[in-house]
């Protein structure tokens, strides 16, 4: 009878492994698609803001993310507090996910002008920020719900951030390789597809996640109000350096993404298969290194992984920084791919000793209060990720203001304006189109950019070398391709600033590497719950636990 109930629950454990895991591609796509890229769809989709109307958005991007992180531990509680015959974690799961769907297709594909189009942002994104959160606190609630064995929790552990990373890697593949010179169909499509599959992954975790009846329990527990919420939280020490380690860690480790793509139009081109192969580094160098945890872990002790980490990666950061000022380091996409996949298995490493270090917090907060209290909790990784969020996209709109990087691009702005007006002519308008292209005139009336700048892009789309107008021999219909005009437009003329290539480079390496040092001092001056101590407090439970049975 024994052998039967534990085989029970062994299958049921790999269902929900699988099922709560492979759930989070698609939640990662659609994250990366707002958190990564957009900024960048505002950058370059041809909507043509000013850099006040820019600057606006970056400030009022900051202020959402931090208000939205300040409201993750009341969903936390709220969560903590649900009880229905799909557990507490699953409907909220369900109905964020829904939500955002909705949202995500509002946003990418409604498209105001101007200082319109800065008032819908902060609608659309508070609304964004509220529906995902619906689904995010329960998503990562349910991890130390799932197991209480530390072999199990790694392992759940592992597997989640690698479909995470999966999600992301997807995310980002398909965004560059679709929407640079197509910017505005491109984020559409994006948008839609992305949602389909975030709303499969959701029904997958919803529908194939079945609670442990011991996380059903707890929701018929006494009530968790906020003021024993934030005294559950402050309490916990090891909660609270955890987090701050994190938040150090999230800003430090996304630069190099938020930024680099702008970092990889100005300085290699502005061409989506290049940058595609940044992204295959990132994926080969994270997933390979997430996939070997479990085996590092038995071998190295956290903290000597973190060090090894933090050493892998600061190696990479210092020659990226150098690329380019120097005839024997050029800056091209191999070096910058071989250098990268140093500083991405670095973060790699790093992240995953940050995520069970603060799974780990769950049993400390057991030993130190006789609650386990895993909704509130873990509510606090989601909040240190959006906390973290909103400094990182407070430096990136900061850097491309103060470096001249976003007036440049709006170059390409319009030209992918142009692009968007041409693809939506007919074959007797694409004629006319192409016809006042040649002479200078009409096609950038309306948009808002500067007599010098039009002067610029005018003669970019003239230049035969840039290829813009192709007629396909066949069909015989005309096509408009950007991308090398737009290197005439940015890439070429960002070359000879050297201020605005200098404050961008310090961006994406010295300060990434300031703010993930931080976060390793913290962990390494300050949270005590290594592997020897872990299993003490854990083995008390247990023992605790055998007493009262």
């Amino acid at each position: 009878m024994g052998s039967d109930v534990l085989s029970i629950e062994k299958k049921l454990l790999k269902r929900n492994k699988w099922n709560y895991s492979l759930g989070g591609i698609g939640r990662d796509m659609i994250y990366q698609l707002v958190a990564t890229f957009l900024m960048s769809y505002i950058q370059f989709s041809g909507l043509g803001l000013t850099k006040e109307q820019f600057g606006t958005i970056g400030i009022m991007l900051v202020v959402g993310r931090i208000w939205d992180a300040i409201n993750d531990p009341f969903m936390g509680s709220i969560v903590e507090n649900t009880h229905s015959k799909w557990g507490k974690f699953r409907p909220w799961i369900l109905i964020g996910g829904i939500l955002t769907s909705i949202v995500i297709l509002i946003m990418f594909n409604f498209r105001p002008s101007g200082w319109g189009f800065v008032v819908f942002f902060a609608i659309i994104y508070l609304l964004w920020e509220a529906a995902f959160t619906l689904n995010d606190i329960p998503y990562w609630s349910l991890v130390p719900a799932l197991s209480h064995e530390k072999k199990e929790r790694d392992s759940i552990t592992t597997m989640v951030v690698v479909f995470a990373g999966v999600g992301a890697f997807v995310a980002n593949a398909i965004v560059a390789f679709t929407t640079v010179g197509n910017a505005v169909a491109g984020y559409r499509n994006v948008s839609i597809l992305f949602v389909v599959i975030f709303l499969a992954c959701t029904c997958l975790t919803v529908f194939g996640v079945k609670e442990p009846a011991e996380a059903e329990a707890s929701a018929k527990a006494e009530k968790i109000g906020l003021k024993q919420m934030f005294k559950i939280i402050f309490k916990n020490d090891q909660l609270l350096w955890a987090s701050l380690a994190l938040i150090l860690y999230s800003v430090g480790s996304n630069l190099l993404v938020v930024l680099g793509y702008n970092f990889f139009y100005l300085e290699i081109g502005y061409n989506g298969a290049l940058t595609m192969a940044f992204i295959v580094t990132f994926a080969v160098s994270t997933f390979s290194i997430q996939g070997f945890y479990a085996a590092l872990a038995k071998r190295y002790t956290r903290k000597q992984l973190m060090t090894y980490s933090v050493i892998t990666l600061i190696f990479g950061y210092a020659v990226i920084l150098l690329l380019g000022w120097f005839d024997f380091l050029p800056i091209n996409v191999v070096l910058v791919c071989l250098f990268g996949a140093f500083v991405f298995s670095g973060q790699a490493i790093f992240y995953m000793v940050l995520i069970v270090n603060m799974a780990n917090t769950i049993e400390y907060n057991q030993h130190l209060t006789g609650n386990r209290n895993e909704a509130v909790i873990f509510a606090l990784r989601p909040f240190v990720a959006k906390f973290g969020s909103a400094i990182e996209q407070g430096i990136f709109a900061a850097v491309l203001l103060a470096s001249g990087v976003y007036m440049m691009s709006q170059n390409v702005s319009a030209l992918e304006n142009l692009k968007s007006t041409f693809d939506n002519l007919t074959v007797e308008e694409r004629i006319v189109f192409m016809e006042n292209a040649e002479d200078g005139i009409v096609i950038l009336d309306n948009i808002d950019v500067e007599d010098d700048e039009k002067t610029a892009i005018y003669a970019a789309i003239q230049d035969p070398d840039n290829h813009v107008f192709t007629q396909d021999p066949e069909t015989l219909l005309w096509s408009m391709s950007i991308n090398e005009a737009a290197d005439t437009v940015f890439h070429d003329l960002a070359s000879s600033n050297l201020r605005a290539r200098i404050i961008l480079r310090l961006a994406i390496t010295i300060l990434p590497v300031i703010l993930i040092g931080s976060a390793f001092l913290v962990l390494k001056k300050k949270f005590i719950i290594d592997e020897k101590y872990y299993e003490e407090i854990t083995a008390g439970q247990a023992k605790d636990a055998a007493t009262v049975a």
